[in-house]
């Protein structure tokens, strides 16, 4: 009776979770939106399938809310988060610092570091003591509630402390060091860790590894918000007002318009950006087709990419990369999926229609420059040899004709040949 009851409690207090595979998420930029959307992503993936998360952290820090949001979904989850500085000589300082800390089993290799987490705004660091005390005070808890040192998470924030992988270790801020991945799992097999404040044995099951590709959104942001590429947005964005302003050209105004509504898509969350770019793609196609295509379709051209790629990625990346995820429900995506290309064929076929009826048109840019058909009136005697004036647009031009015309007949332009228009008569 005692061993049973013993068996009961044991089975209560050291539950089992099998892992068959490990879900890899790669932190090795900026932590932003998109790398929220990963790991929600990989965390649905491994509870879908019986999996485990692997973040491997090589990050010189990011977003304190998107950081927060991260260190939440980790708490939540269902499924065992792993935190892995790796590859060895790397480092996750500041918001990567705070990831590690969250998760369930924390590791380094042998010759990285952590640390440096005091929140920076605008490039100068927050001295502030209420939201010091407020990510001092949430980190520790974090911290011990996995039985690590939570003195270490105030000094990290307060006086910027780093720590290599062994010194991590001694002070028990991590679970253990690891030369790579495989020597990681084969450590980890057997441990027990807390999942959902159950103390879980975690048993490797299989070695299976599956790396979560970003998605299209997820690249495109992560794209945005590299500093550089910011900068050059920017840039172009200024360049092409100001061309607009001297022009006064539509294409360069809603260009411009464009890279600064790009800019803003680095603080949308990452499941809103796809939708945002099918609407500002349909915006600017009806916006040009309604104005009768004043930019020659370049702006609807814009705005056919957008759309595109706004479909592309309001679907889950397992629908075009092929992830093992079950979804119930499946017909109602894939009727989703038609409805949506059906109508993105529409607007790209709408799109064509009016690019080729202006096209066959003659822009106003192609008549300044050439004078190409347009009429005028014979002020001089005109013949093949005898050069003489005509008067076009209220100006005065050199002309020649291929036939005698007399000073008063109706003309029109066939050609600018050098300094001359060539004409022939219209009326006389």
């Amino acid at each position: 009776m005692r061993a049973a009851s013993l068996l009961l409690v044991l089975a209560v207090f050291l539950h089992a979770y099998t892992v068959s595979t490990f879900y890899v998420v790669e932190i090795n930029n900026v932590i932003g939106p998109y790398t929220l959307s990963q790991v929600q992503r990989a965390i649905s993936l491994a509870e879908q399938n019986n999996g485990a998360v692997l973040l491997l952290l090589s990050t010189p820090g990011g977003l304190a809310d998107t950081t927060l949001q991260i260190m939440r979904e980790i708490g939540n989850s269902p499924v065992p988060v792993i935190g892995y500085v790796y590859p060895d000589y790397s480092y996750a300082w500041s918001a990567g610092t705070y990831i590690l800390m969250s998760t369930h089993i924390a590791a380094m290799a042998p010759h990285t570091v952590i640390g440096s987490c005091q929140p920076i705004a605008g490039g100068t660091p927050i001295n502030e003591s209420k939201v010091l005390n407020a990510l001092i005070g949430y980190l520790e808890t974090v911290s011990s509630s996995y039985g690590r040192n939570g003195t270490f998470a105030r000094l990290c924030i307060t006086q910027n402390v780093n720590l290599n992988a062994e010194e991590a270790l001694r002070y028990k801020v991590i679970n253990l060091i690891a030369i790579d991945v495989g020597d990681l799992i084969r450590q980890i097999n057997g441990t027990t860790i807390l999942l959902r404040n159950k103390p879980t044995v975690l048993v490797v099951k299989a070695t299976a590894t599956v790396t979560v590709q970003p998605t299209l959104t997820e690249t495109l942001q992560m794209w945005l918000s590299d500093p550089v590429v910011s900068s050059i947005l920017s840039l172009l964005a200024f360049i092409l007002l100001l061309a607009a302003f001297l022009t006064g050209h539509p294409a360069a105004a809603v260009a411009a318009i464009i890279l600064l509504i790009l800019s803003t898509f680095t603080i949308l969350p990452t499941a809103w950006l796809g939708v945002a770019l099918i609407i500002m793609g349909a915006v600017l196609i009806m916006a040009e087709a309604l104005m009768g295509m004043p930019a020659h379709g370049a702006v609807a051209a814009v705005g056919a990419v957008l759309l595109v790629a706004g479909f592309l990625s309001t679907y889950p990346a397992n629908v075009f990369g092929g992830e093992l995820i079950r979804i119930e429900n499946w017909w109602l995506i894939e009727a989703g999926l038609y409805i949506n290309i059906a109508v993105l064929v529409g607007f790209l076929a709408f799109m064509v229609f009016k690019a080729v009826t202006v096209h066959r048109k003659r822009p106003p840019s192609e008549i300044l420059t050439s004078l190409k058909g347009v009429e005028g009136v014979a002020i001089e005697d005109i013949g093949p040899d005898k050069p003489g004036f005509v008067k076009v647009f209220g100006e005065y031009w050199r002309a020649v004709a291929n036939k005698p015309i007399k000073s008063g007949c109706r003309v029109r332009v066939v050609e600018l040949r050098g300094d001359f228009l060539v004409v022939d008569s219209e009326e006389c």
